[in-house]
């Protein structure tokens, strides 16, 4: 027996009764948690704790049956997630293990307790700036590399991955979680993409039991992004900017599937090089100025690794736009005599802070149209309203430039 299936049979042994299914404290089993039965169960656990007495019950058990009694009416919460799995939820989340950064973020702008995530994948571990919550918590790896062992001594009640990224990864830890821990919740969400990011912010605020934070970020959120798509609504295919978006390496653009053309075209530019089934194809530099792009916009961040929360480094990002500026033959293209060429980080574009680096976009590409969009402002409130994170931008990180 080697050393995975060893760990699973001794866990598989120590699960306590109480990691089935069903509501602890509904001694009738029908599936709701009357006042009765409430009232029975804490006095059975009291009786147990103080007076030497017998219940079935622990204190995490009488927790629970409080929360789903009080928050709940008695009743269990159904769910759906990205994947559009029906989840029963018989208690609330109490050790969660995220294995996105995303979801790790969404739980943090819903207010919920971050006490209660027990580990987190090894990229948000890394965040020591944004995360620093986390610093201390265990680190599970990727979902590309999973450190099963670790998650399974934790023993998490609930663990978060992607919906629809790295599909086969993610099932195959979905499939070794539900068949190592009975009674384990696994759950799909991206948290990145616009056109799904305000019903999952709903669906987890429901799932955490904060239907009013919930409404305020989704608010907060929507209206960003309503902005931009108001904005650019009804410019005509031929009147809309042509942008030149180059990824992290040297003449790698984004093709139609990327997720930053989808941003890219919600702020209504028009991609010269969106054809093509290939995400991110490399260009010929001749055929970028043969495009003539009105606005170039530079990601920065994971290939290039500067700026973003990292540290405050405008002259990296500087150094980043000179240097797309003396490449041969672009004094010719229409961004650069203009002065429209920018460096953005992907730390606001991609991720669950999308809606900031799109701001920047619509503004970029439409600057009477949206005199009115402060994509800094936007930021900071997001930071200092919905992540509880003590990050002035005016003296901490590089997001953008100029």
């Amino acid at each position: 027996m080697n050393r995975w299936y060893l760990l699973t049979f001794l866990l598989l042994l120590a699960v306590p009764a109480s990691a089935a299914e069903g509501i602890p404290g509904d001694a009738d089993a029908d599936g709701t948690l009357a006042r009765a039965e409430y009232a029975s169960a804490a006095l059975a656990y009291l009786d147990a704790a103080y007076m030497d007495g017998a219940g079935d019950l622990d204190r995490d058990d009488i927790r629970d049956a409080a929360w789903v009694y009080a928050r709940w009416d008695g009743k269990p919460r159904e769910v759906t997630d990205s994947t559009g799995r029906t989840v029963t939820l018989y208690r609330p989340l109490r050790r969660v293990v995220t294995f996105s950064g995303e979801s790790l973020e969404t739980l943090r702008s819903l207010g919920f307790d971050m006490d209660k995530v027990v580990a987190v994948d090894k990229y948000s571990h890394e965040k020591e700036t944004f995360f620093p919550e986390c610093r201390d918590k265990a680190n599970v790896g990727s979902i590309w590399s999973p450190d099963m062992e670790k998650v399974l001594i934790l023993r998490p009640d609930t663990v978060i991955l992607y919906a629809t990224i790295s599909t086969a990864a993610c099932d195959d830890i979905q499939k070794r979680l539900e068949a190592s821990s009975p009674g384990i919740r696994v759950l799909r969400f991206d948290c990145f993409k616009p056109a799904t990011y305000a019903g999952e912010i709903r669906t987890i605020a429901s799932i955490v039991d904060e239907p009013e934070r919930g409404e305020e970020f989704a608010s907060f959120y929507g209206s960003t992004m309503d902005r931009i798509r108001d904005g650019t609504a009804g410019i005509p295919d031929d009147e809309k900017t042509r942008v030149y978006f180059e990824y992290w390496f040297d003449y790698t653009t984004v093709a139609a599937s990327a997720g930053y053309n989808e941003k890219t075209e919600l702020a209504g530019g028009k991609n010269p090089f969106a054809t093509g089934t290939t995400e991110y194809p490399v260009v010929d530099p001749e055929a970028i100025i043969v495009a003539d792009p009105e606005v170039v916009v530079k990601l920065a961040g994971q290939g290039l690794a500067v700026g973003g929360y990292a540290g405050h480094d405008p002259e990296a990002l500087a150094a980043i736009r000179s240097a797309l500026l003396e490449r041969p033959g672009w004094s010719r293209i229409s961004a650069v005599k203009d002065d429209r060429v920018h460096v953005i980080h992907s730390d606001i574009l991609g991720g669950a802070q999308h809606f900031i680096g799109t701001a920047y976009l619509a503004k970029w590409f439409y600057p009477d149209r949206f005199a009115d969009l402060d994509p800094h402002a936007i930021h900071q409130r997001y930071l200092t309203g919905f992540q509880g994170i003590d990050f002035d931008l005016a003296s901490q990180g590089t997001f953008v430039y100029p």
